[in-house]
């Protein structure tokens, strides 16, 4: 891993581009060179694209184009620029009404003023640097790229060679078909049909380049697209090779053929988070030296390239072994095969949970619901954990807890509402309730409902602590529950939040209290919660922190428009002060305030 970039507060400042609508390609080439960003970008032109849509809809006659147990076609664009072509061919097939297909857009890219334009148009961003993208992880049916021609060469037998495709469509130079490194990928691969569909060039392209190009698709079918069709309901499926592209990398590059075997360990992800955790923060191991110096992201990228090329070296030195050796000794290939791809990608995850544990000024702000639901989400797009792919998920992960944070605390406030924790209705309710619609938590009453919790009031669920004989103190459940108000009193404006006892130190009918700061910085108890054994949760907040939750879920719903809306709603004389009130204004995330992570140490 190359550190030489320099601090992430430079970097990561270069990167957060406010994104404005830049139509012509002569702008977007502007914009490029005043970011040094113009990465050879000569945008693939409509006849081209054309072509492609036309030949994707006649294989789709005859080929089942959706992979197994999936409705849409995964469409992977290498280079993918300003993500026209992925828009032109999502457009193409999902508004034919007599071949609709669902085209599900996904692309790789490091130019951030085109990464910053995809989330509003629907693409997902699975890498940046080409040559830091692990395409052995990367699964498609159909492939796109028009790659800088600079490199043409690499790109394409790189991606024959590694990315999961059934298609790849490429717009590369006449030359192609002499080179030796695509020769070689074909060959190796097991690439049946390379087949040129039309001829083109850039002369008159919106940014002109003196270029003449095929276009090209190579696929593991030999297609006959000129006969007749058969029935649709029994349309072929396309091919994926023979060779899969982690059975070439473990053959080529690790030298393990079939005679080989496997080990029976399994990759441990939480054993391995937490040898990286305890690494981070004792002193006199290199990881510390890196937090201090540097920052924990620099510390998790340097963990990360040693411990996957520690895992390389040790299954290189078990290819050189006797094949009748490990015979004897029990070694199975395809568990060693088995035990090389959950290292090699559970490695990936692993390291993108810690980055995540250290995003403090994300993490605090979100449920353990929320939590889960980002992480996943972030974790789905199987990016490689690199410097620059770091920095677009810091990003990102800002862009998806903002969306998040306001359902955190409205989530958080409708779990609380019971019949006992209500303590009035708002005046301008226009439903009629009986007692019990409060017990409906699908009722359209309940749904509509504006209403003030009150300040105590029971909580009922199934249990508060484990039967199990080797857990102690709350149960996952209450853990997560008390976790839960923590995060919602730091969104609500206080801070250094802790409990006053530890949660295996309690026992059923002992209470737990939530301390924090307010603005004047003295201690504050914010909420005391006694927990049972059969599940009840008696509660008792601070009215303060009560009046600040009802009134900012109360604007985020909508309920209110103004402090007075607020009183007058509630049949109150005195209108809630600034403090109250403000607190909704200042719940999102400020991208700056996560560059924290740098030289935050990992205690």
């Amino acid at each position: 891993m190359d550190f030489s970039q320099g601090s992430l507060f430079t970097d990561y400042n270069q990167t957060e581009a406010v994104v404005t609508p830049i139509r012509s390609t002569s702008a977007i080439v502007k914009a490029l060179k005043a970011k040094n960003e113009d990465y050879e970008y000569y945008p693939s032109q409509d006849g081209q694209i054309q072509t492609i849509i036309n030949d994707i809809k006649r294989i789709s006659v005859h080929f089942d184009l959706t992979a197994r147990y999936s409705d849409s076609v995964q469409f992977l664009d290498i280079g993918a620029g300003d993500g026209r072509v992925l828009e032109k061919v999502k457009a193409a097939f999902e508004q034919d009404v007599d071949n609709r297909i669902s085209i599900a857009t996904y692309a790789i890219e490091k130019a951030t003023i085109h990464i910053n334009s995809y989330r509003e148009k629907g693409i997902t961003l699975l890498g940046t640097e080409f040559n830091e993208t692990n395409f052995i992880s990367k699964n498609c049916e159909i492939g796109f790229t028009n790659p800088p021609y600079s490199t043409y060469n690499t790109w394409i037998s790189t991606l024959i060679s590694q990315l999961n495709f059934s298609v790849l469509y490429a717009i590369i130079p006449e030359r192609w078909e002499a080179d030796p490194m695509i020769k070689d990928a074909i060959k190796r691969r097991g690439v049946k049909s390379s087949e040129i569909l039309d001829t083109s060039d850039f002369y008159d392209a919106d940014r002109k380049a003196r270029a003449k190009v095929h276009i090209v698709r190579f696929a593991f079918n030999r297609f006959k697209l000129d006969e007749k069709p058969e029935h649709r309901r029994y349309r072929k499926t396309l091919g994926h090779g023979d060779n899969t592209t982690f059975q070439m990398f473990i053959e080529n590059e690790l030298g393990l053929h079939k005679t080989y075997s496997d080990t029976t360990e399994k990759f441990n992800a939480h054993v391995e988070k937490e040898h990286v955790r305890q690494s981070l923060k004792t002193e006199g191991t290199k990881s510390y030296d890196i937090v201090v110096s540097k920052g924990v992201l620099w510390a998790l990228l340097d963990n990360y390239e040693h411990r996957l090329q520690q895992v390389l070296e040790q299954y290189k030195s078990i290819s050189t072994l006797d094949p009748v050796l490990l015979s004897e000794l029990g070694v199975n290939y395809d568990n060693l095969r088995a035990g090389i791809k959950d290292k090699l990608f559970g490695y990936r995850n692993v390291f993108w949970e810690l980055l995540f544990e250290h995003l403090d000024a994300i993490s605090s702000r979100l449920i353990s619901k929320h939590k889960t639901d980002l992480l996943n989400e972030l974790k789905a797009n199987a990016l490689d954990f690199t410097y620059t792919n770091s920095i677009f998920i810091i990003q990102y992960a800002v862009s998806l807890a903002n969306e998040k944070i306001e359902l955190s605390l409205v989530d958080v406030f409708r779990d609380l509402t019971s019949a006992d924790s209500i303590k009035s209705y708002y005046v301008s309710n226009q439903h009629i309730y009986r007692d019990d619609w409060r017990y409906n938590r699908e009722s359209e009453a309940r749904k509509k409902a504006k209403y003030q919790l009150d300040y105590r009031f029971i909580y009922s669920t199934y249990s508060n602590f484990s039967t199990n004989s080797w857990e102690h103190g709350l149960n996952e459940s209450a853990r997560g529950f008390t976790n839960d108000l923590k995060v919602i009193y730091k969104l609500l404006g206080y801070s250094d939040i802790y409990t006053d006892k530890a949660y295996d130190d309690m026992a059923p009918g002992n209470s737990l209290s939530i301390i924090g700061s307010g603005l004047d910085g003295k201690p504050i108890t914010l909420v005391t919660i006694r927990y049972y054994h059969k599940g009840t949760r008696h509660i008792k907040w601070n009215q303060d922190a009560m009046l600040r939750f009802n009134v900012t879920v109360s604007r985020i719903l909508g309920w209110v428009r103004s402090k007075e809306d607020f009183a007058q709603e509630n049949e109150d004389t005195k209108t809630v002060n600034d403090n109250v009130w403000q607190v909704g204004d200042n719940l999102k995330i400020i991208p700056s305030s996560i560059l924290a992570l740098t030289d935050k140490t990992a205690a």
